[in-house]
């Protein structure tokens, strides 16, 4: 009994003794090696197991690890990942070391795989949470991608408050569709619409067609600051597992998420001042230049208009118009407020934030609100379920810019407009315009062009892990989403409006509502299995989406005086119009990694959609990648060169065909007062396909000096097939055209060039630079009709572009004749672009930044200065007098008026100081008692954005502009657009 009762005693105390040393608490604090600041976020991870924490707000952490733990890894976006021996020690202090261009950071591989960036076979670009919001505040998600994504073009369509840009990366891959990317926010299949509000109806501006409003896109939606990643999948060898919808490749949002540690608290602030970035100016009348101009309007006899240059100038009412209408200085103000934090089971992030965007035109805007909350959750070891939620709702003024034939634009009517002439209400009336066909200043007062959005995102996910042992898991993912989108738009012209009061039925106004429900539903099986040093990753899923559209407008005509209600006028007109989209697509990829040496991936994607006219009929999109790590083998001694990677890779992608491409449309007829219906001219092809495209893509990237200089070079040939347009036919076959026709292919190749340097890396100085360099060149390579005009414009006479064998189709064409063919002129693709982003730490807490951005070649038509030289206001109308030869006295500006196509094809090259800042952060320390020590941090500074512009062109207000929208081909357009503006802000930022 007594040695039992001592071995009772033993082996309790030895199972003690085993339960208190399973666990050991080590604890510690982890800084900016720059600047010795605590750095929030950072994910500590006892190494070979999953237990982990994140650094509160001043760099703090505590964790309890296993016993046998020996190992931590401090890891966080912007830093070297660090590992830290705790085998001796509980107190673990780590400067974390700046990575301009993170070799460790994960990149998108697969829909349900990442791979360290250091393996990855793609030119797979990121951006930060920082890069976007770090250094200033633009005011849209694209925005803030402006000069900092390699081999893409953004053109900002409009300068309109709210955005209105394009995105086209590694050249156009259609020709008909849009080349946008598809957008991809945390999973969900993102809305990236513009809607037509309809101003261009002939009731309003008269302009015809669409897409000339200048409209928005709904990635205007998303709050910049709740974005901690962006990736970017360029091209069809990287974006090729996500099948028909990725021929314009694929921008990947993934928002914030909670970590585990204390609540943090975040407050932010920006206040600013928006001006006009570039005046035209306009030069001044004199009795003199009013006697040689022949277009006179107003009185309509030389006289007449000396007579009221006279008094004008003896009354003092001489005005500049531009700065009436341009000159305005926009309020900005940006507030957002985030909580986040959790435990070991429950992470959480939240926020708030309010944008309001004054403008450079009085009465415009931008204003968005929006909430959203990430919750993640380990219900168990072996699950993990986790949900985003995003609301937002937003409104805008845009008014009236651009093309308008009846002169109902600010920016249309401003041209003709002489200095003379007093155009200001008086007691609430406005004067007409004797000048052109609308008073601007009644048109920016009294006329409404409004949208208001409501948006709702929502992504559930769930990881359930099947098979978990130490050398081999499989885990179910499932992720669904949804995004739905309201959109309400206004256009409103009173009747007593000059333009108005000259239609049949004066006043006009439209309502209009867009709503748009994207769904989807991933579900992935991913295998992981080591087999000694050979790592392998297997999935394969199924992916359904759906997008549903109901678009409809109420217009009336003849408004009741002082009514908007379209239901009251004399002439109504409705419309309604819906799509419903399914594609259903399965997938299956295996990659190997051999100790991160050679990384290889097959991959295949197989999709069908109700767009194409077998609904039922599969397409495949294979992909294949291999990538080197020279410098990591055995062989290589040279210790100065720390990477040396090459790669290369393969992959297909689809473009969708348009909606009902594959029928043919009826059409309503009236006889004797009886509707019926009858066929249309344009018919449908009963073999519709998506468009493809497949490209090869290789690249090599170097790192030298433990990676404080790296370089990646990327070329790539991208091969777009099927290319679909509507195609003539003979009159012989009873029909004037064919729609979703294949008629032929084109290639883009390009170059890719990114320099990271850290030039100087002292404890009181660093000093960043980072240089990227990309182009690209598009050719017709195979054509099955004759050489036609393709894209919008405004005659051959300003420039076309045409689908042409051997030919870019960006390339602008236009008179005289020659042959029978049409002049070749330059290309409205830039030559190339470069971006120089610079960043400065001095004496550790003084931030400093500038990013230029420049942009070489691409040229636009433009019709703006033909407007000026028209009404006889552009800046250098008299300049260069010459005698003709009948005696008469011809200005720059009157042969420039009728000059040839050469004329309006102008280069568009610019430099831009995209975006500079300057800040002093206190740290913690510094604080001392503020908030109760509550305050870990205070941040002030300023910055501005599109601050200056250098450009030879004088078309118009900024090179970068685009009358027709998100079109691949015929965009680069410039006829009356809204001014770019420059922003300026003051900064405070504070973290409890």
């Amino acid at each position: 009994m007594k040695h039992f009762f001592f071995m009772v005693v033993f082996l309790m105390t030895c199972l003690l003794q085993q339960a208190v040393a399973q666990d050991k608490s080590v604890s510690g604090r982890v800084t900016d090696g720059t600047n010795g600041s605590g750095v929030p976020g950072v994910t500590v991870l006892a190494k070979g197991t999953k237990v982990g924490t994140a650094t509160n707000s001043d760099g703090q952490f505590t964790l309890s690890v296993p016993a046998a733990t020996t190992t931590l890894q401090f890891s966080s976006i912007g830093y070297k990942t660090t590992e830290r021996d705790i085998t001796s020690t509980a107190t673990v202090d780590v400067a974390l070391a700046v990575e301009v261009r993170s070799l460790d950071e994960v990149v998108v591989t697969g829909l349900g795989t990442s791979v360290a960036r250091s393996n990855s076979a793609n030119n797979v670009a990121s951006i930060s949470a920082a890069e976007l919001v770090g250094n200033t505040r633009p005011a849209t998600v694209d925005a803030a991608m402006y000069g900092k994504l390699s081999g893409a073009v953004i053109t900002q369509n409009s300068g309109a408050p709210g955005g209105g840009l394009s995105v086209q990366l590694r050249g156009p891959s259609s020709i008909s569709n849009s080349t946008e990317p598809l957008y991809i926010i945390d999973g969900v299949y993102a809305n990236n619409s513009s809607y037509d509000s309809g101003r261009g109806a002939s009731a309003f501006t008269a302009a015809g067609g669409s897409r000339q409003d200048g409209a928005t896109n709904r990635m205007s939606d998303i709050n910049p600051d709740d974005i901690e990643t962006i990736e970017v999948l360029k091209g069809s060898s990287a974006a090729a597992i996500y099948g028909t919808r990725a021929n314009n490749g694929v921008i990947i949002i993934t928002t914030k998420r909670g970590k585990t540690g204390r609540t943090q608290v975040g407050f932010r602030q920006d206040v600013g001042v928006t001006t006009i970035l570039r005046r035209l100016g306009q030069e001044d009348w004199t009795a003199d230049k009013i006697r040689n101009f022949g277009r006179l309007r107003g009185t309509g006899t030389v006289a007449g208009e000396i007579a009221r240059l006279n008094a004008a100038q003896a009354a003092g009412q001489i005005y500049d118009y531009e700065d009436e209408i341009f000159g305005n200085t926009g309020f900005l103000s940006n507030t957002n407020l985030n909580v986040s934090g959790g435990s070991e089971k429950v992470r959480y992030y939240i926020s708030g934030s309010n944008a309001d965007e004054g403008s450079i035109v009085k009465n415009l805007g931008f204003r968005r609100s929006s909430v959203r909350a990430n919750i993640n959750s380990d219900i168990s070891k072996n699950l993990e379920i986790g949900t985003q939620t995003n609301y937002t709702n937003a409104s805008n003024q845009r008014g009236f810019t651009n093309n308008a034939n009846n002169d109902a634009s600010v920016s249309y009517a401003l041209p003709y407009l002489p200095s003379y002439a007093n155009l200001f209400p008086v007691n609430g009336v406005y004067p007409d315009n004797e000048y052109a066909g609308e008073n601007p200043l009644a048109i920016r007062d009294r006329a409404v062009n409004d949208e208001k959005t409501n948006r709702f995102i929502q992504t559930g996910t769930l990881n359930y892990y099947l098979l978990r042992k130490e050398l081999t898991t499989l885990r179910l993912n499932v992720q669904g989403g949804v995004d739905y989108t309201l959109t309400e738009q206004e256009l409103y012209l009173p009747d007593d409006l000059q333009s108005q009061r000259a239609n049949a039925n004066p006043g006009a106004s439209r309502f209009s509502k867009n709503r748009q429900l994207n769904t989807n539903l991933n579900t992935i099986l991913v295998l992981n299995h080591q087999v000694g040093k050979v790592g392998l990753t297997s999935q394969a899923g199924f992916v359904r989406l759906s997008q549903n559209f109901d678009g409809s407008f109420t217009q009336g005509e003849g408004l009741i005086p002082g009514t908007r209600n379209p239901a009251l006028a004399k002439i109504q007109t409705l419309g309604q119009a819906f799509t419903r989209v399914t594609d259903i697509g399965y997938f299956a990829q295996q990659e190997a990694n051999f100790d991160d040496k050679v990384i290889a991936a097959l991959g295949i994607r197989a999709d069908k959609s109700t767009l194409n006219s077998d609904e039922n009929k599969m397409y495949f999109f294979p992909k294949a990648s291999l990538a080197l790590n020279i410098a990591k083998f055995d062989f290589w001694t040279i210790d100065k060169v720390s990477q040396f990677k090459v790669r290369a890779a393969y992959g297909e992608t689809g473009g969708a065909a348009g909606f009902g491409d594959y029928f043919s449309r009826l059409l309503s007829v009236s006889v004797d007062n009886r509707l019926g219906l009858r066929n249309s001219t344009l018919i449908g092809y009963d073999k519709v396909a998506p468009e493809r495209a497949t490209e090869l893509e290789a690249g090599v990237d170097l790192g030298f000096l433990n990676n404080r200089i790296t370089l990646e070079a990327t070329v790539y040939r991208k091969n777009v097939k099927d290319l679909i347009l509507t195609r003539p036919l003979a009159p012989s076959t009873g029909a004037a055209s064919v729609t979703g026709f294949p008629i032929g292919d084109m290639v883009n190749k390009g170059i890719e060039l990114g320099l990271a340097v850290t030039a100087i890396d002292r404890p009181n100085f660093r000093y960043n630079n980072r240089t990227q360099f990309w182009l690209n060149r598009t050719e017709v390579t195979k054509l099955d009709v004759a050489t036609q005009i393709v894209g919008p414009g405004f005659g051959n006479f300003f420039g076309r572009n045409q689908l042409k064998l051997n030919e870019s189709p960006t390339r602008w064409f236009g008179a005289p004749l020659v042959n029978g063919q049409l002049t070749p002129y330059q290309e409205s693709q830039p030559k190339f672009q470069m971006t120089f982003a610079n960043n400065f730490t001095i004496m550790k807490n003084i931030d400093f930044s500038f990013l230029i951005h420049v942009k070489e070649g691409g040229y636009n038509s433009t019709l703006t200065q033909l407007l000026y030289d028209e009404g006889g206001t552009t800046k250098d109308y008299s300049n260069d007098p010459q005698t003709a030869a009948d005696g008469s006295l011809t200005t720059l500006g009157e042969r420039r008026y009728n000059q040839e196509t050469a004329g309006f094809i102008q280069n568009a090259s610019y430099m831009k100081l995209r975006e500079v800042s300057l800040y002093y952060t206190f740290q913690k320390a510094a604080l001392g008692e503020t908030f109760g020590r509550a305050l870990e941090r205070v941040k002030v500074g300023v910055s501005g954005n599109n601050l200056f512009l250098i450009t030879p062109y004088k078309g118009g207000y900024d090179p970068e502009v685009s009358a027709f929208g998100s079109r691949p081909v015929g965009g680069n357009i410039d006829l009356a657009a809204f001014p770019s503006a420059r922003r300026m802000f003051f900064h405070l930022a504070l973290d409890f």
